[in-house]
């Protein structure tokens, strides 16, 4: 014997319907197996008769109009499952029901009286109507079948709403009913009777309590729920878009993810199937060929690990402490005791081991009330000042991480704290319970949304990290970083595991966002067409409201409109990936602060782009520095334009026609002086000797200009170029004077001995940037372990799609921090 439930929404409509009746179809077919079947109302229904109850008791003369589209509603189902002469006759059966529902209707308006049983007894109709059209249905279908009012067989006392099942009375009616009849039994769910025969109702969850009773009393095979959803999921798919389905729970799992907000399955309901340790299978109806998920005991042959994130929205959480608590019998019984006076359920508990403080968890509505109930029982000890002031903190929820083998799997407690720290969600409660079935947090509801992801990521997909990559300035960087991302999607996802998804893009004019990801192989012309205009803190705005989890600002600008705010977005818990070098050579104190803040906010900000483009220069240095070794010396080839520039340098040509090619090649600025100024030079020097844990401001580098000074403040570079050919000569001679000594002129960044300093040297066939090529950089490290020979590092260290690559690499080792 083998006993189904279906749903409100498994029966919503006539379509339904007949879905419903072709998945019985295959039972008859294919499992050979004895079934009865429990419908609940069609969906939507009992909340109808609440309603019209409820205007009934009101005086509202509207609750006739509700009856009556109540009544075509069913009629209508009616005819579109038969044909005319069979509608005519199930129809009769129908009003029948409804002549008695507006009978009690009416009384009610009359009276004006709604008690529990009248209530019972109204509800009583929705299912009382589905099955009594599905059974007539079927059986014009030539199945064979009986419509079953479970008042008959159900016994419970007269606890109306919520009636307490006398399972002796109740199991021997079921045995003996069943004996009877052989044929498959359509089954009204929710509903029982008392011992004076009146209706009462199960309470939430009353049609699987239904089937979970009959189930057991029969020793079913199996209890099969058909619902509107794939199983058990491993979080709620509204609020968790990657959750899937669960193949296995045991009993005590599936009652803790319901316990905390899983809707799936009731609690109670499973314990006559538990006690008879029946398997319960959690089915689809819309998608029927899904396995779906079974409920049983623990059994060696299944897997049981992490199972799932559920949660409950709101709910206040109520801390009493004090020194007058400590080692102080009976203070728990007390509290506890003044709010079952008051019928406050409570949610979680968890209490400190000093004894000093208590909080718990109750439903908003009851914050205020436990307040009270709390002041008024201990309200000498509060004159006192042995136990402070009671305090109530709204807009919070519960997050549960289940899992039977929690106990088992060493690490869990501190990935689940590590995940949500790293994404600044703040833990105000932990209660943990000695069946450690689940760990369960108390957090602020603003973050609920963000702290399922973040921790469904990282405890259930462990094979895939999403980050949310929030962007600025998709120029010639920007736009090489965007065109990575849609070129190499399949090798990131497959091969890093990693799912990036751009949820803002800023130039500047205008700004585009999508909670979705962007589309990259349209951005250009959906951020053109964007409407909503570019501002740096309206960005910012953006990022801090959509608050999604592992989300990382990249600032591909080259200018400081959004350096400004990188403060800000560290302290909210965003990390910042940047090729812009300006937020690292302002002064020492504002760089100290972005590294205090980036520590305190746990999060990371990355800029191994701000020297050398994708070269490891910076993340060499600062694994040096980190692990001990202590630094001598630092020189440098940092710029690829002066680096080609001087490698391109003969003795035969002249220095301002290199520079020409240069920019005729786009090795240079638009403007050549700023590359040929030192400036930027300087600045990669100084981020060096920072990233050393050394104090340096950018005044004490000093800095060989190779622009003329009549040329530093003319407006064209026409002219730029015309005073920069006139003083080759100077060039001419120094280039000469290096080749007679058999060197080569080379302009270096260096650091030695607390001193700094950028620009042309001779160096010899010994040095090792005397090879150096094309627009190469090189940087040679001499520190206490790298003394008798440097670590030198040497390759590409311009061009956006090197930068580009550097700024992805940043973004990686991000991902790897969060997840």
């Amino acid at each position: 014997m083998r006993i189904l439930k279906f749903g409100g929404s498994s029966v919503g409509n006539s379509e339904r319907i007949n879905n419903v009746i072709g998945i019985l179809d295959k039972y008859y077919l294919t499992k050979k197996e004895k079934i009865g079947v429990v419908f609940s109302a069609f969906q939507g229904v009992t909340d109808k008769l609440i309603l019209i109850g409820n205007m009934a008791f009101a005086r509202n003369e509207n609750y006739k109009n509700e009856l009556n589209d109540l009544y075509n509603r069913h009629v209508q189902v009616v005819n579109d499952l038969n044909n005319q002469k069979n509608s005519k006759i199930l129809t009769s059966a129908v009003v029948a029901l409804f002549e008695e529902l507006t009978e009690i209707a009416n009384g009610v308006y009359l009276v004006r009286e709604l008690s529990p049983r009248t209530l019972d007894y109204i509800m009583s109709f929705g299912e009382r109507l589905s099955c009594t059209i599905i059974s007539g249905t079927m059986n014009f279908r030539h199945y064979k079948c009986d419509y079953l009012n479970a008042a008959a067989l159900i016994k419970t006392d007269n606890s109306f709403g919520n009636a307490r099942v006398d399972f002796k009375k109740t199991n021997y009616n079921i045995v003996e009913y069943f004996k009877k009849h052989k044929k498959t039994q359509i089954i009204t769910g929710f509903i029982s009777s008392s011992e004076e025969n009146e209706i009462t109702t199960l309470g939430r969850g009353g049609s699987d309590y239904t089937a979970s009773i009959i189930g057991a009393a029969l020793n079913a095979s199996a209890i099969d729920i058909w619902t509107d959803v794939d199983g058990i999921l491993t979080a709620d798919p509204r609020k968790v878009k990657d959750s899937f389905s669960l193949k296995a729970v045991t009993y005590e799992e599936a009652m803790e993810l319901s316990h905390f907000g899983a809707k799936v399955i009731h609690p109670p309901t499973m314990h006559p199937a538990l006690n008879k340790k029946i398997k319960i299978w959690i089915k689809n109806t819309f998608n029927p060929e899904f396995k779906g998920t079974v409920i049983l005991e623990r059994e060696s042959s299944v897997q049981f690990n992490m199972k799932g994130i559920s949660s409950i929205d709101d709910i206040s959480l109520v801390r009493v402490q004090g020194a007058g608590m400590v080692g102080v019998t009976g203070i728990a019984s007390r509290l506890f005791g003044a709010l079952a006076k008051k019928e406050i359920n409570i949610i979680l508990i968890t209490q400190g081991s000093s004894e000093h403080s208590i909080c718990f968890a109750v439903s908003p509505q009851h914050g205020k009330d436990s307040k009270r109930a709390i002041e008024e029982e201990f309200k000498y000890e509060i004159l006192e000042g042995k136990i402070g002031q009671v305090v109530v903190d709204t807009d919070m929820s519960i997050i549960a991480v289940v899992g039977e083998d929690l106990k088992q799997t060493p690490g869990i407690s501190g990935k689940v704290f590590q995940a949500l720290g790293k994404n600044g969600i703040n833990i105000h409660a932990i209660a943990q319970g000695s069946s450690e079935l689940n760990i369960s947090l108390v957090i602020s509801k603003s973050a609920l949304h963000k702290a399922l992801n973040v921790l469904h990521d990282d405890l259930f997909v462990t094979k895939k990290q999403t980050l949310n990559i929030f962007m600025a300035g998709p120029g010639l960087v920007g736009a090489e970083l965007l065109n990575l991302f849609e070129s190499k999607s399949d090798f990131i996802r497959n091969k890093l595991k990693t799912e990036i998804r751009v949820i803002a893009l800023a130039n500047s004019k205008n700004i585009m966002a999508s909670n979705e990801g962007i589309d990259l192989k349209h951005w250009r012309s959906n951020l053109e067409e964007s409407e909503k205009k570019s501002d740096p803190g309206e960005l910012i705005a953006i990022i801090k409201e959509m608050n999604l989890p592992n989300s990382i600002f990249v600032d591909c600008t080259a200018g400081s409109s959004y350096v400004q705010y990188y403060s800000n977005i560290l302290a909210s818990h965003i990390s910042v990936v940047t090729p812009n070098k300006i937020a690292n050579t302002r002064n020492q104190k504002e760089y100290d602060k972005l590294k205090e803040i980036t520590t305190k906010s746990n999060v990371q900000f990355r800029y191994g782009t701000n020297v050398g483009a994708a070269l490891p220069i910076i993340s060499t240095l600062k694994d040096l520095i980190n692990n001990g070794d202590e630094l001598i010396k630092i020189e440098g080839v940092l710029s690829g334009t002066l680096s080609y520039i001087f490698n391109s340098l003969e003795g035969t040509n002249k220095f301002s026609d290199v520079v020409l090619d240069a920019k005729l090649k786009g090795y240079t600025e638009p403007d050549p002086r700023d590359d040929l100024s030192g400036l930027d030079v300087a600045r990669k020097l100084l981020i060096l000797i920072r990233e050393s844990q050394i104090s340096f401001e950018m005044k004490n580098i000093k800095i060989e200009n190779l622009v003329p000074p009549s040329a530093r403040t003319v407006e064209t570079t026409e002219e730029f170029f015309e005073i920069l050919k006139s003083n080759d000569d100077q060039f001419d001679i120094r280039m000469k004077n290096a080749i007679t000594r058999n060197k080569k002129l080379c302009y270096i960044a260096k650091y030695e001995n607390g001193k700094a300093k950028v620009g042309i040297e001779e160096i010899d066939v010994n040095h090792p940037f005397y090879n150096l090529s094309g627009t190469d950089n090189i940087v040679s490290f001499t520190t206490k372990n790298y003394s008798n020979k440097p670590l030198v590092i040497r390759g590409p260290g311009a061009g956006a799609d090197y930068t580009a690559f550097g700024v992805f690499v940043d973004i990686m080792r991000t991902s790897n921090y969060l997840g």
